[in-house]
């Protein structure tokens, strides 16, 4: 037995369970969507949905520190891990083919202009954020490749433990590629008015969850603190 996977086919089982909650997060995050244009929605339906399975990753290991009820689910966050990287992989995929058309400079927020013969930069923040979210998922794969018993055999438990401890690099890069693009990019822009191009996006539907995800993983973290802190002055005592 390692981290709580007792067999092969348990293991199975679980990624089938996994796989599934993933689906549904897609389906719903694509339901709530629906004011936004098809590639929009299809893109937000896999952002969303990576997102929710990152933060559940993330939150529910300071979570059972604090709430030891919560350890009967714990053990699934290896499989959210690698399911959160495979849609967000497909999220990613998504964003460079149907919107920056596998342009570096459209990635990176550069438009080019027949009138100057040259790109240039039309979303301050744009590619800032696909960078972001580019880091975290090179970071992810990582993560993902190392969440398999072999890999933890191989490693040691302490050494995949540390690795392991950039999950709360990724979802915090996430969180600042979500917030991003749920809270400003999509905001009436000065430069798309210029252009003579609709800035009037429907609102995000999702982007006080996105808030409450970001905030609750850095609350549960310090209050988790809080309590490690204070349960070694206590046998110091």
């Amino acid at each position: 037995m390692l981290l709580g996977i007792k067999s092969t086919k348990q293991a199975i089982i679980r990624h089938l369970v996994m796989a599934f909650i993933g689906g549904s997060l897609v389906y719903l995050v694509w339901s709530l969507n629906s004011t936004w244009s098809p590639d929009m929605r299809l893109w937000k339906s896999f952002g969303g949905a990576s997102f929710f399975l990152l933060w559940f990753a993330v939150f529910i290991g300071p979570a059972a520190k604090l709430l030891p009820a919560l350890n009967v689910v714990l053990t699934y966050r290896r499989e959210a891990g690698v399911w959160f990287f495979l849609i967000a992989l497909v999220h990613g995929y998504l964003i460079l083919d149907g919107w920056a058309r596998w342009s570096v400079w459209g990635f990176l927020g550069y438009q080019y202009f027949a009138e100057v013969d040259s790109y240039l930069r039309v979303e301050s923040g744009f590619g800032l954020a696909n960078l972001i979210g580019l880091v975290a998922l090179t970071f992810s794969l990582t993560l993902a490749a190392t969440s398999f018993d072999k890999a933890v055999n191989w490693l040691g438990i302490q050494s995949w433990k540390w690795l392991h401890m950039f999950a709360y690099v990724v979802f915090y890069l996430g969180a600042m590629h979500v917030v991003y693009f749920a809270f400003i990019h999509y905001t009436p822009s000065l430069t798309r008015a210029m252009q003579g191009l609709p800035s009037n996006y429907p609102d995000n539907p999702l982007k006080y969850y996105y808030l409450f995800m970001l905030l609750s993983v850095l609350l549960v973290q310090i209050l988790a603190f809080i309590q490690t802190v204070h349960k070694q002055k206590k046998t110091e005592w």
